[in-house]
């Protein structure tokens, strides 16, 4: 091992310091992002079936590390960055340590060899052991990076063999592996090279480099990683050799073009750099151990409507570019590349091509004895993506290496199978343009095509049919429980009957418009039922609305009559006829032995308007959505069979009537036979009068947004137990869905756009539950996701969520251009609906929502919605409502801004760091918000939706504001914490910062972190992760930390 005499200082004279290169510097970076972690560990395992010699072993592991300087190189962090010196051959010990294993353990001790990490204090930067277990022998070399590459493992595995064979039959090392192999220096750049790459780079953008599958990683990376091997099909490597001869490029040229293609497809792009490594060792120095390999930018512009041919042009020419010019590391060019972002990553990049020809055997001889080469992963993944192409005459082996905070395994896995169908496809058409080729593997389709088949007969057709079958069998029954008040299936028909016969008297026409001006109870049920009697459609009127939007909705829908409850004032004006609704009919004595049905002469037709429901449209002004019969009956008759719900059962009428998810509280039961019971208007804002009306009417099937049930979530958990909810209208908050899972009811959670009418997705929510997804298509829905373009997605990869089915609207009321803009109809799936949200597959079939298309952004090269943001804030118990925008023009770079309405006083700086905290834990690095802004209320358009643009202004203004506050606490006698204030100061540029400022809280992201993390190294000696930061985000909980790191 090293002495003290290899110190910085006091080293031997030819033992010189000298600076470490700028590639070797950024290695030294990477792993103070995990410092106790083997982020650059490499290995060169093999193992045998018989014993290997101990002695043999050492004394070839000695003749290697004479041989090559590299390996007998130690790095020293100094204050003033890496430097580094080479230890003479005599004063450097290497020893392999020899260890016995029991039966089943080589693999977890090979691993924890490889797993443990160096330092960068003149230590060796290579360990050897040799594993003696019943299964054989194994001998493991580790080596950092920084002084090895893989094409140093190929080396020295060739010339160990060689070494071992000699020591094992007693003679002299072979002559040409005696003599010390020359250090070979870093080159450096030609001028030629260099202006090469500035060209190729020229007006780069790496923000378009992330893919719509997986997720953004977390702002403390771990750098966890993990592989998937996958072996090109038959059908694929015949197509990679016709592509070859098709478009003229050698093997590599033909796989980078497609791993372009592929990442493309997946949303990166369409400007896209990809990582090689190339082997930048000279001739005369091929056999030279080191870290001589160079990781080039290879940059292609992919047109999906060209064909491969100009792809594989675009491959060529950066392929052979980069070879010729392979003398600049990607280091280099990085300071020159603007907008590269606030990441830990190499940000010129964020994918590997990795290309091995003629990949060698596997199996060899050492003194003759059989052996075999082991991959060995590290455990870590510096790159979202990597393809490591294993290539020879009969196979190509791919192994794909990914980071798993990005990337999952099976994200991996359906990529890898989706790079083999475009060989395929592409091999079959290399001219068809690149973006109508097929995307979907076998799997993907398979998966898909099952969860849309979701054929069912729907009888009846039409939700008034339904109804009268149930009158007609039990008209005594109690239909609907009004606190005291009941009303059964035939008082219910005989008042539907006179409303249908006030509409007809008022000159209701079949296939008009009626509107309904009543809260919910059985005379609006009767009203609907009457309406539809009538041959026309409904449109419920909330009596809680400003008069101005009622008159709106009447004149925009047409509606020719009203029907009002009693004491609800309609100002309708003079076109419209205002009629009150019939008065709920008596109950007779006959009931429930003599019905009196009437057959309706004519059943409305199942593709007839049932209803119209107005829902906010972007200009301000809301618009009608047109919903038929068969689509309202397909919803009920889907969920009468999810619930299995039946005559028994008690349904809770709890939502609004002009939500559309109320129709589903109010015919479920009356096709099923059983009852209603209506809530009263105070129970949808007050948790305790909810949870009475429950149990006095022993509901058993609640429908809930959100906001609701976090009313009674804790209070009633004796309640719960048995029951089946429904969750839908806005997103489930993980927290709140175990919550209600652990009581143990039954949730649903259902998704659907008012546009396909009421519910098009429905899932168990499983207890426990850490995501909640919509489940997948109900009864006679199809759903699909396309890429902008329109192309469909496979699994796991983001998109918009299009509808298609029974459900699916007419359009809008008397808006063609914007039925247009929004409907359409698919050569497959027939009239669908683009929804405008964001979701994608999942490997099962179920569907997981990304919030909404067009509050996306890009921020760092990340792509945030920033709605999945404001949801997970929501769940903070102190935050009464969120907004999240991004200042674009803060001085650092754009920023993401949270603007908070408090639930109760917190002070600015608390409420900070608490949401700070939870943002961290649930969102992805990149998404968590820099500034928490507290406001006692948000700006609001005219149609009261948050304002956004006036935030964007507010958090401008604040910001100049702050630019020239003088008034941040300096804590006096305490040199520490004022040295941190000041760094704070420097990077965050804003004078407001006081030894509790959250460096994260106040403007600060990963890139800045890194950077305080090193001025902190500089100003104190004391050398600290990223991870410590995340910790101890405060000038006063660092210094606290320092001071205990130092024993202070």
């Amino acid at each position: 091992m090293l002495t003290s005499a290899q110190t910085p200082g006091n080293g031997p004279a030819h033992a010189v310091l000298t600076a470490a290169s700028r590639k070797e510097q950024a290695l030294w970076l990477l792993e103070k992002l995990v410092p106790s972690g083997a982020v650059n560990n490499l290995s060169v395992v093999f193992t045998t079936e018989e014993p290997l010699g101990e002695w043999e072993l050492q004394q070839t592991l000695d003749a290697l590390v004479r041989r090559h300087p590299a390996l007998r190189t130690v790095f020293h962090g100094t204050d003033g960055g890496l430097v580094k010196q080479t230890v003479p051959a005599d004063r450097f010990a290497a020893t392999v340590s020899t260890m016995e294993v029991a039966a089943g353990g080589t693999d977890a001790a090979v691993a924890a060899l490889v797993a443990r990490p160096f330092t960068f204090d003149g230590q060796p930067l290579l360990r050897a052991g040799h594993l003696q277990g019943p299964e054989g022998d194994v001998f493991c070399l580790v080596v950092h990076h920084i002084v090895f590459d893989t094409v140093s493992a190929a080396i020295l595995l060739d010339e160990f063999t060689r070494v071992y064979e000699a020591v094992a039959a007693g003679l002299d090392v072979p002559e040409d592996l005696a003599a010390p192999q020359p250090a070979l220096a870093t080159a450096a750049p030609t001028d030629e090279s260099l202006a090469y790459w500035r060209e190729h780079l020229k007006g780069f953008d790496p923000s378009a480099l992330g893919l719509d599958c997986g997720t953004e990683d977390r702002p403390d990376p771990t750098l966890t990683g993990d592989s998937v091997l996958h072996t090109l099909s038959a059908e694929a490597h015949e197509a990679v050799r016709r592509l070859q001869r098709e478009v003229r490029a050698p093997e590599a040229v033909v796989l980078l073009a497609a791993y372009y293609l592929l990442l493309a497809r997946h949303g990166a792009g369409p400007d896209l750099v990809v990582g090689s490594p190339a082997n930048v060792r000279p001739a005369h120095a091929a056999g030279t151990v080191g870290y001589h390999v160079n990781t080039l930018p290879l940059r292609a512009r992919v047109d999906l409507g060209a064909g491969f041919r100009t792809l594989a042009a675009e491959a060529r020419e950066a392929f052979f570019g980069a070879i010729t010019h392979a003398d600049v590391p990607v280091d280099v060019l990085l300071p020159e590349i603007e907008h590269t972002g606030a990441t830990w990553r190499n940000t010129v990049f964020r994918h590997l091509f990795n290309y091995v020809p003629n990949a060698g055997l596997t199996s060899f001889d050492i003194d003759g004895v059989p052996a075999r080469r082991l991959l060995v992963e590290n455990g870590y993944s510096k790159f979202d993506l990597e393809f490591f192409f294993l290539a020879s005459p009969e196979e190509i082996r791919v192994r794909g290496v990914f980071y798993t905070e990005v990337l999952s395994r099976d994200d991996t896995e359906f990529l890898l199978e989706r790079y083999d169908a475009l060989l395929v496809a592409l091999g079959q058409d290399p001219d068809r343009p690149l973006g109508e080729l097929p995307l979907h593997g076998a799997r993907d389709r398979a998966v898909i095509d099952t969860a849309n088949a979701t054929g069912t007969e729907i009888t009846p057709a039409t939700l008034l049919e339904a109804v009268a079958a149930t009158v007609a069998a039990t008209p005594g029954a109690v239909a609907i429980e009004d606190g005291a008040h009941t009303t059964t299936y035939q008082q219910l028909w005989d008042t539907a009957l006179a409303d249908r016969d006030l509409l007809r008297a008022a000159g209701a026409r079949p296939g008009d418009i009626v509107a309904l001006a009543a809260r919910r109870g059985p005379q609006l049920a009767a009203a609907v039922l009457g309406a539809w009697l009538a041959g026309t459609a409904y449109l419920a009127l909330d009596p809680d609305h400003p008069a101005q939007r009622t008159a709106y909705l009447l004149e925009d829908s047409g509606a020719a009559v009203v029907l009002a409850a009693p004491g609800i004032d309609v100002a309708a004006g003079s076109a419209v006829t205002v009629e009150p609704m019939a008065a709920v009919a008596p109950a007779t004595p006959s009931q429930g032995t003599d019905p009196t049905v009437e057959e309706p002469v004519d059943l409305p037709a199942p593709d007839a308007t049932a209803f119209l429901i107005y829902t906010s449209g972007s200009t301000g002004k809301p618009k009608g959505t047109v919903i038929t019969h068969r689509g309202a009956a397909n919803v009920i008759h889907h969920f009468r069979h999810e619930l299995g719900a039946g005559a028994a059962d008690v349904t809770l009428w709890l939502t609004t009537f002009t939500f559309d998810i109320s129709a589903l509280e109010l015919f479920l039961p009356l096709v099923t036979g059983g009852r209603i019971a209506v809530a009263p208007e105070a129970a949808r804002s007050d948790g305790q009068a909810l949870l009475d009306v429950l149990e006095r009417h022993d509901v058993g099937i609640i429908q809930a947004t959100p906001t609701t049930w976090r009313l009674i979530a804790d209070k009633a958990g004796h309640w719960l137990a048995g029951r089946r909810g429904v969750t839908g209208g806005e997103p489930m908050p993980p927290a709140l869905a175990r919550r209600i899972t652990a009581a143990g009811c039954t949730l649903r959670n259902a998704y659907a756009p008012s546009e396909t009418t009421i519910y098009s997705t429905c899932g168990t929510v499983p207890e426990g539950a850490t995501a909640i997804d919509i489940g997948r298509p109900m009864n006679n829905t199809r759903a699909f996701i396309t890429d902008p373009d329109g192309r469909e997605l496979p699994i796991g990869v983001r998109g918009e969520l299009c509808i298609a089915g029974t459900g699916v609207a007419l359009g809008y009321h008397g808006r063609p251009e914007l039925t247009a803009e929004r409907f359409a109809t698919h050569p497959e799936h027939g009239r669908y609906y683009r929804t405008g949200d964001l979701a994608c597959w999942l490997p099962d079939g179920r569907l997981a929502l990304h919030g909404r298309a067009d509050r996306q952004v890009k921020l760092r090269g990340n792509r945030i919605e920033l709605g999945e943001v404001e949801a997970v804030l929501l769940e903070h118990p102190q935050v009464r409502g969120v907004a999240v925008v991004v200042d674009d023009e803060a001085p650092g770079g754009p920023l993401l801004v949270a603007f908070v309405e408090p639930a109760q006083d917190t002070g600015p700086a608390a409420l900070a760091d608490l949401l700070w905290e939870h943002a961290r834990a649930g969102l992805p690095g990149a998404a968590v918000p820099q500034e928490f802004l507290a406001v006692d209320t948000f700006p609001a358009t005219v149609s009261q939706k948050t304002d956004y643009l006036a935030l964007k202004r507010l958090a401008g203004r604040l910001r100049n504001d702050r630019g020239t506050d003088t008034g941040g606490t300096t804590h006096q006698g305490d040199e520490l914490t004022v040295a941190l204030i000041a760094l704070w100061q420097q990077l965050l540029e804003r004078t407001d910062i006081d030894a509790d400022a959250n460096f994260f809280a106040h403007g600060g992201h990963s890139l800045l972190g890194a950077q305080l993390v090193q001025r902190v190294e500089d100003t104190t000696g004391t050398t600290l992760a990223m991870a410590d930061l995340y910790a101890d985000p405060t000038p006063a909980r660092l210094a606290a930390r320092i001071r205990k790191t130092n024993n202070q």
